[in-house]
Parts: C-alpha cells; sequence; structure tokens
C-alpha cells in the first residue's frame, strides 16, 4: 500500500507536516493575493496566477517531505520526473509576470508548455524499460497495472459528466451559453483534453500527487480504505474553503458553498482514489482532474448549464454519488494494509 512498510508514529507525523505546510502555504497564499488585488476575479492576472499556484503547492509540499523524511521512493527516474515539474512551475509562474520568453499557445507561455510535453515524453520513455519503470514503482509514477481502467473509467467518468448537462437542458433546469450542439462540443472538448494533457499536466499533477499519492498513502494505514478515502475527501474540501468564501465557484454561497464543495470532494476523491488504488498509479487520477475540469467550461458552451447553482450542484454530486456507490463495493478498500504498529 505504502512505498514502504511504516510505523503508525511515522506515519503520522509526516501526514501532520505535509497538512500543516499544505495549508499553511495555500491559505497564507490566498488571503495574501486578496489583500493585494481585492475581491477574486477570474479577470486579475495576480488572481489567475493564485489559483495555479494554489494547484501545484500539494506536490511541491510532497516532494519536499518525502525529501525532509528521506523516503526510499526518491529513486532518481522519480527525480527526473520531479524536476520536470518543479521547472515547469518555475517557468509557468516566471512567465505569469513578465512577458512569455518564446511566445503562448491558447493564452498559455510555450516554454512551459514545452517542459511539460518533454516531461510527459520522459515518462513514457521511462516506463518502456523495466528497470526504470520500477524507479517509478515506489512513488507511483509508473503507468502501474490493470491498464484497462485507463479506459473504461475515464469513459464512465466522462459519461456521467456529459449526460448531467444533457439532463439539465432536457428537463428545462438550464441552457447552453451559445448553443446545444454536441458535434461542436465533442469536437472543442476531445483535442481540448489531449492538448491541455501534454502542456498542463503538472497543475493537475500538483495536487494529486498531493492528495492521492503522499496523503492517501499515509491515511489509508491509518484509518482504513472507507475511513481514510472519506477523512481525505474532507480534507480536500476543506484545503478548498478559503476560496470558496471569497467567491470561487460557488459566488455568495460561502457556506453551503463549503458544504457542497466537501460533498463534492467526497465522491470525485473516491472515484480518483478507487483508480489509483486499481491501478498503483497517480496518473489516472491526473487524467480524471483534468477530465472533470476541463469538461464543464465546454459543456457550458454546447450543452447546458444549470440555471440554479445550488440544485444544478446538488444533482451533480447525487449522480456521481451513484457511480461512488457501485465502486465501494469493490474488494479494493479491504486489501489496504495497516500501519504495523504504534510507535
Amino acid at each position: 500500500m505504502t512505498e514502504a512498510v511504516l510505523e503508525r508514529g511515522q506515519l503520522k507525523k509526516e501526514l501532520y507536516t505535509f497538512l500543516i505546510i499544505t495549508f499553511a502555504a495555500t491559505y497564507i497564499l490566498q488571503l495574501g493575493i486578496y489583500t493585494i488585488a481585492g475581491p477574486l476575479s477570474y479577470t486579475s492576472p495576480l488572481w489567475g496566477v493564485a489559483l495555479s499556484a494554489s494547484m501545484f503547492l500539494p506536490a511541491i509540499v510532497a516532494i519536499f517531505c518525502m525529501a525532509y523524511f528521506k523516503s526510499h521512493a526518491l529513486t532518481t527516474e522519480t527525480k527526473i520526473i520531479f524536476t520536470f515539474f518543479l521547472v515547469y512551475v518555475v517557468l509557468f509562474l516566471f512567465e505569469s509576470f513578465f512577458p512569455p520568453i518564446i511566445g503562448s499557445i491558447m493564452d498559455k507561455p510555450l516554454l512551459s508548455g514545452i517542459v511539460g510535453v518533454l516531461g510527459i515524453l520522459t515518462l513514457i520513455v521511462l516506463n518502456l524499460k523495466k528497470k526504470w519503470r520500477n524507479g517509478l514503482k515506489l512513488s507511483k509514477l509508473y503507468f502501474g497495472k490493470n491498464i484497462k481502467y485507463y479506459i473504461f473509467l475515464p469513459l464512465i467518468f466522462s459519461a456521467i459528466l456529459i449526460l448531467t448537462p444533457i439532463l439539465y437542458y432536457i428537463s428545462g433546469l438550464g441552457s447552453p451559453a451559445t448553443e446545444f450542439n454536441l458535434y461542436m462540443f465533442f469536437n472543442t472538448w476531445i483535442p481540448s483534453l489531449i492538448l491541455f494533457f501534454f502542456i498542463l499536466w503538472p497543475s493537475y499533477f500538483g495536487e494529486e500527487y498531493g492528495w492521492r499519492f503522499y496523503l492517501q498513502d499515509r491515511l489509508f494505514p491509518l484509518l482504513g480504505g472507507y475511513k481514510g478515502v472519506l477523512m481525505l475527501g474532507i480534507i480536500w474540501g476543506l484545503w478548498h474553503s478559503v476560496l470558496i468564501v471569497l467567491g470561487h465557484n460557488y459566488p455568495g454561497y460561502p457556506i453551503l458553498g463549503n458544504v457542497l464543495m466537501i460533498l463534492y470532494c467526497i465522491v470525485l476523491g473516491t472515484i480518483f482514489s478507487y483508480a489509483v488504488l486499481k491501478t498503483g498509479s497517480i496518473w489516472i487520477a491526473v487524467i480524471l482532474h483534468l477530465i472533470n475540469n476541463k469538461t464543464a467550461p465546454v459543456a457550458t458552451s454546447f450543452i447546458a448549464n444549470s440555471d440554479n447553482l445550488i440544485l444544478g450542484s446538488v444533482i451533480g454530486i447525487a449522480i456521481l454519488a451513484v457511480f461512488v456507490l457501485v465502486l465501494l463495493k469493490s474488494r479494493v478498500w479491504k486489501m489496504i494494509n495497516l500501519a504495523v504498529n504504534e510507535k
């Protein structure tokens, strides 16, 4: 289950260190930007940087903790992938404040995008040879086992995310920003997923490596699968709390919005955790997170967006929860090894 057999005391130490630094860094960053730039605005360059930087933080802290606690997962192969991620972060942040070094593509800095593509190509090469692949195994950076899950889980998850706005449209609960056009939806959505996976993977890796690798591999041995995935979802939801209060996702609903975000993170996190447990790889969660974040904007334009923010969110969470109930019946949740002792 974990990168190595760890004592409960060591697991707790690593877990608390990760959580304290991640939450403190995230909240300080977001409240600091609020103090400087004022209320959250998606047109504000500073807020744009803050939102991106927030997604990077969990993985950055996880990498720091792995180095500080001398993790056995820090192999040469793992360090190579970490280097691409960290170089991307530095370049992305630099090019967010200054003119892009070699231009932009789809409003994204081109140089950091090139680093992203090179990182994925390097990952593919490292997965081709058994010795290199084994070097990525402890850190869950190899492509893993049960490769079929890379096909049917994204397909099922995508179908749910697409059918939900279709339900809004058919029932009259929502309407598209432009026109209802499934051809335009798929013609826009599929290429964007492929492109963004190659050039923006560090954003989704940033969250998933922190939550679904570092935190998950410490929570689950301590609490077991069911309690662990519930607590992980709650923690992930609370991590968003400052942004929600400031108007992100649920503007005007600071309390109810946080409740809904926590519920959404529980159901979404269960799907992501299941995928990682089944494959042994973090990359399936990165793909699912990308699909989650990039489906709604395109669906809003060409399928429908709920006219009632709260009702639409409740319906979306409920539909995903049905899928989660099916996944919770899997034996994988009961096969997690608990930490060996109380030292």
